[in-house]
């Protein structure tokens, strides 16, 4: 048992070092760029009405929406186990959104769920989880939805003067999570990747 546990926790660290090796640094400073453009757009009188959470809770199940259906037909015509990964994480943000009761509780323990099969059928993920494309925009979606949950935390109150507040850039930044998921869905469905076998063969 110790022994298999112990296999357990190396094959997730490797992958994880693996995806944190292929992520570009800049990676991190996506959602630092994400705050700066809130904050400009929070300074136009005509734009700050839209940035509330009021309007975030309409306009995000419209972007995931999208990545719903997109995903959806992909993995409805495409054989890659990938592809329906890609379907139920998509069906999960949506979810989320439409703010049922448990939907939060249940999504924080979908998304682990997910990454965990994720990691532990890597090889059935392949060759998309060696593409630089894929992981990096995976990574920066896990990665600006992470820094939007700080703001839900309070940990940036101290900041937060004048015009801003939480809501603000924890709702918005969640919106740039989503736009960053459906390029990501967009992308996956664009790119044209080869098995290994195929590879071979050619």
């Amino acid at each position: 048992m110790r022994e298999q546990v112990s296999a357990a926790v190396s094959w997730h660290w490797t992958t994880a070092v693996r995806l944190l090796r292929m992520t570009p640094p800049w990676v991190l400073a996506v959602p630092l760029l994400g705050a700066i453009v809130i904050v400009a757009l929070n300074t136009l009188p005509w734009l700050a009405p839209y940035l509330t959470k009021d309007s975030a809770e309409i306009i995000s199940p419209i972007i995931l929406a999208v990545g719903v259906v997109v995903a959806g037909w992909l993995a409805a015509t495409r054989p890659a186990p990938y592809y329906k990964w890609l379907a139920i994480f998509a069906l999960c943000l949506f979810l989320r959104e439409l703010h049922f009761r448990t939907t939060n509780t249940g999504f924080y323990i979908a998304i682990v769920v997910l990454l965990w099969w994720a990691s532990h059928a890597r090889d059935r993920l392949e060759p998309f989880f060696s593409n630089r494309t894929i992981v990096t925009l995976l990574m920066a979606v896990l990665w600006t939805y992470a820094v939007s949950k700080t703001f839900d935390r309070h940990l940036w109150d101290g900041l937060m003067t004048g015009s801003l507040s939480r809501d603000l850039f924890e709702e918005n930044l969640e919106i740039l999570g989503h736009l960053l998921f459906v390029v990501l869905v967009m992308v996956s469905g664009a790119i044209r990747i080869a098995s290994p076998t195929a590879s071979r063969e050619t």
